[in-house]
């Protein structure tokens, strides 16, 4: 079990696609993730369909042909009648509903900017947890290569009577435990590269550039940014939008126009200038119309209106929620971040030193017969828990940093 461990995590660490010209940067897989994501791409649809759609504001309705035949103006004759009429709205309507269309064009955009901005905060969190989980299998195979050390000679000083059966079996024990724990770490490793994969869509990805010591730089902590955020940036634009909304609804109380054309034979005598003469299927009459269209009732009108003036309140208060909803968590991650700071900058500077001290003096003085096995192995398990510790802080500060370029937009 100790070889296969050491083994796979060897092969892991050495493999050709971790070569240094292989091994993509954090960028580069941010970059491919945007490019291939699924959940992306259906945002950039969306932003495609909309765009098509705006043409769609000039839209009027469908042009009205019709045929009348029979004996309109004589009891003996057919005559015909074409007549094309057409209904156009206001123009108001036309314009702001055109104006409406490019708003929504903007609100397709920033679901997919939210979109990008959500997949970019995951794709980082999950790039810390591998770096986090790569910096722990260290440790821990150090701990194990410690422990395997230290099993040897209580196993020898059993044999050879200076030690107990207990010490030996409690030396096997602690091995076997941290054996145990380098499986489901890398096991955990193994899960965080396929989820990262499966993000970016992309199989050959097996390692990232950089590692847990290398944190981003932290962004400013400057409130006025979130104002860029692409969350709040949405909320204004749908009070935007809802606003419109209300102005279309309001200019369809406009009168419609119509314009018509009309083309007819009207067989029989006609009197021109005093002198009946008859006019066969071969002379045509024409003319136009043109008029207005009012609404009947204006109760349903009214009632939209109403709606939409709700729907643009509704919305209003929606832009505050976030607003305060992303304040509050951006107050929250730069408290996390300064108590992480202050955690990794004790552990690093006091901690450690501790720990690397105790695992150092506890070991020669074991080897020594000056240490008991029970009291050696606490100390190791203290320094190891000080170390973790250590990488956990790192974690959460580094984790601390990327929900704070998250509440910013990434920008």
């Amino acid at each position: 079990m100790k070889y296969f461990a050491i083994l796979t995590i060897g092969h892991f660490l050495s493999s050709p696609v971790m070569a240094q010209n292989s091994v993509p940067t954090l960028a580069e897989v941010i970059t491919l993730a945007l490019e291939r994501n699924p959940g992306v791409q259906q945002k950039a649809l969306e932003v495609e369909k909309q765009s098509v759609l705006k043409r769609s504001a000039f839209e009027i309705p469908k042009t009205d042909v019709s045929l009348v035949y029979g004996q309109y103006n004589s009891i003996d004759k057919n005559d015909n009648n074409i007549t094309i009429s057409q209904s156009i709205p206001f123009p108001t309507v036309l314009g702001r509903q055109h104006a409406l269309n490019n708003m929504l064009v903007r609100q397709a955009q920033l679901h997919e900017s939210i979109s990008k901005n959500e997949l970019t905060f995951e794709v980082k969190q999950i790039v810390n947890q591998l770096h986090y989980l790569k910096a722990r299998q260290q440790i821990l195979l150090r701990q194990d290569s410690l422990l395997s050390h230290l099993t040897r000679i209580a196993d020898l000083h059993y044999r050879t009577g200076e030690g107990t059966l207990l010490g030996k079996t409690s030396a096997e024990t602690q091995l076997a435990e941290m054996k145990n724990q380098l499986s489901r770490n890398y096991a955990d490793i193994e899960t965080t590269i396929r989820h990262l994969q499966l993000l970016c869509q992309s199989p050959e990805i097996t390692d990232i550039a950089g590692g847990l010591e290398n944190p981003a730089q932290v962004v400013d902590l400057d409130s006025a940014a979130l104002m860029e955020n692409p969350a709040i940036t949405l909320a204004k634009q749908n009070t935007v939008i809802a606003n419109q909304q209300k102005k279309v609804e309001a200019s369809r109380m406009m009168p419609d126009l119509r314009f018509g054309y009309f083309n007819q034979t009207l067989i029989g005598y006609q009197n021109v200038d005093g002198q009946e003469i008859y006019y066969s299927s071969d002379k045509r009459f024409q003319g136009f119309q043109v008029g207005l269209s009012f609404p009947l009732l204006f109760g349903p009108h009214a009632s939209r209106i109403k709606a939409a003036d709700v729907a643009t309140e509704a919305a209003q208060k929606q832009r505050e929620a976030s607003e305060l909803h992303i304040k509050q968590q951006y107050t929250q991650a730069a408290q996390e971040l300064l108590k992480n700071k202050n955690s990794v900058e004790y552990l690093r500077s006091t901690a450690l030193v501790t720990a690397e001290l105790t695992t150092t003096q506890s070991k020669k003085s074991f080897e020594s017969g000056e240490l008991e096995y029970s009291v050696l192995l606490l100390n190791l398990r203290q320094a190891l828990t000080i170390r973790e510790e250590y990488l956990l802080a790192l974690f959460q500060y580094n984790n601390s940093i990327i929900t704070l370029e998250f509440l910013n937009g990434n920008k």
